[in-house]
């Protein structure tokens, strides 16, 4: 009681300060929006202005919602949470005569149907309701080849129509989606609906927990879901869920002319195979036409699409301890009419963004790792390089590439990227950074790229050395070499440019620079 009595009198100069975690530096936070929103780094200048006055990190951070590169980044980052982007689908690119060397390209135009439909929506920055809603797609000039659909001539993904019948429900009505997930003869859609309920609305169906007993046919199966009321508990909503995706029922599972057309007298097959009428979580509706406005009426998917934001942004899992914050930006984002930008520019200023994790956690990542993509696109734009062979992009597939091993999704077998680092990609990473440099001093040779004002003859022995080197380290990383750093970077540009030329001693000293853990975290 003593104690209490004198914490009540402890003069205010005394009374010990609130702990708060420690953010990000201006530079290096403007670095991560910059990654996060369009997968490369920012230029010098901006990095300089927010050195200069921190004040104005969130200004520049924001005008890179309005950047042409925001639609590509956020198809790589909703991939996250959707996981449409595989390397192999039932329908193969053989069985629409494409050569190997398209398989590839057929395999990415496929799963990113979908993606880039929720891309375009926020780089536009249409409601978000617009994703369940519009009567178009986007298609590029392969998928506009293969399938049925209208599309204006020209390069790139555009809006585009399918001619077959489907409703106008945006991501619901995609192939993208539905080769994703498919369904067999005993699933019935089932599988189909836990997904955009999942991705949509939150309610993880396959969370749930759930058990058989021993030995239970398939028949036994089926009656148990209409009847155990353990099994109701999910099924009551799911069937009826399910009920509305029999347009996209196949009667060949493997079949290209089953799978790419929508079945509009299939519909009424519900009733037969799951005798349920189409509904959407106690409410009656007409079917698919109707599932996407029944969405936009369900609080959940509103909150649902904050959630996710929120998780692929802020790179963690959001929790309890989120909630208000999160809550009052629902409140927000529902009151300017479900538009994403405001949105995604109040998650990136949020304090949950510039601070690192509870740093006494187990779980604690403070800085985030490139993704397979941004590394990808950031070597892109300080080499112009990209890891190609035999029509494969390397750092976005796993059937001759490294995706996964660099820490990337494979939407199947892995499904979170990767946090921490690890032996694979560190190989990925060290391959990658070499052919990099190489690239990046041939561009010296002709004035041109990231080593333009490097004495590139001279080195150490140009009074432009150490100016130079901290300029390339500080346009790659967002934050200034020491001084004893440099000395060892001298060192090693003169050890490698005695036993093998001034060239080489420049892409060792970029490739350094490359895999410095500073760079490839954010």
């Amino acid at each position: 009681m003593i104690w209490l009595l004198l914490a009540c009198t402890t003069p205010p100069e005394l009374a010990p300060e609130p702990q708060t975690l420690p953010s990000l530096e201006a530079p290096r936070l403007l670095r991560r929006a910059s990654l996060d929103l369009r997968g490369k780094l920012p230029n010098a200048s901006e990095l300089d202005r927010v050195a200069q006055d921190p004040q104005a990190y969130e200004e520049i951070a924001t005008s890179y919602l309005q950047d042409p590169a925001v639609e590509d980044r956020m198809v790589e980052l909703l991939n996250e949470k959707w996981w449409t982007r595989l390397d192999v689908f039932e329908v193969h690119h053989m069985d629409y005569g494409l050569k190997d060397e398209d398989e590839h390209a057929f395999n990415r135009a496929v799963g990113e149907e979908p993606l880039r439909l929720m891309a375009h929506v926020i780089s536009q920055d249409l409601p978000w309701s617009t994703v369940v809603t519009s009567e178009w797609t986007m298609a590029n000039p392969l998928l506009a080849e293969l399938w049925e659909l209208e599309r204006q001539d020209g390069d790139g993904w555009q809006k585009a129509y399918y001619s077959d019948g489907r409703p106008p429900v945006g991501v619901l009505a995609t192939n993208g989606l539905w080769w994703r997930y498919t369904t067999t003869a005993s699933n019935m859609n089932r599988s189909r609906a836990a997904a955009i309920s999942r991705l949509l609305v939150c309610a993880d169906y396959l969370g749930r927990p759930i058990s058989f007993a021993e030995g239970e046919t398939v028949v036994e199966v089926e009656e148990a879901v209409r009847n155990d009321p353990y099994c109701l508990a999910c099924h009551a909503t799911i069937d009826p869920l399910a009920a509305n995706l029999f347009g996209f029922w196949w009667l060949s599972q493997y079949s290209r002319v089953e799978q790419q057309h929508y079945h509009p007298e299939r519909e009424s097959l519900a009733e037969q195979f799951l005798e349920v009428s189409p509904s959407y979580f106690g409410t009656p509706i007409e079917g698919l036409g109707e599932l996407g406005w029944a969405m936009t009426q369900d609080p959940r998917f509103y909150s649902c699409a904050v959630q996710n934001t929120a998780e692929l942004l802020w790179r963690r899992p959001v929790d309890l301890a989120d909630r208000d914050e999160l809550e009052a930006m629902r409140a927000e984002f529902v009151g300017q009419g479900g538009h994403m930008q405001p949105l995604i520019a109040d998650l990136i200023t949020a304090q949950s963004y510039r601070n690192p994790p509870d740093p006494e956690s187990l779980e604690a990542v403070p800085l985030r790792m490139l993704s397979p993509s941004q590394l990808d696109s950031t070597l892109v734009q300080i080499a112009s390089f990209q890891w190609e062979q035999d029509g494969f992009d390397q750092l976005h597939n796993d059937i001759q590439g490294y995706r996964v091993l660099a820490g990337g999704v494979d939407g199947y077998a892995v499904t979170s990227p990767q946090a921490k680092p690890g032996l694979p990609w560190s190989a990925v990473v060290k391959r990658s950074a070499q052919v990099a440099a190489a690239k990046i001093v041939e561009q010296a040779d002709r004035g041109e790229g990231l080593l333009s004002e490097a004495p590139l003859q001279q080195g150490t022995a140009s009074t432009d050395f150490e100016p130079a080197v901290s300029a390339i380290f500080w346009r790659l990383t967002a934050l200034e070499l020491q001084d004893a750093e440099v000395t060892e970077l001298g060192l090693l540009w003169e050890a490698v440019a005695q036993e093998s030329g001034p060239q080489a001693a420049w892409e060792v000293l970029v490739t350094v620079m490359l895999r410095d853990p500073r760079f490839l975290t954010y």
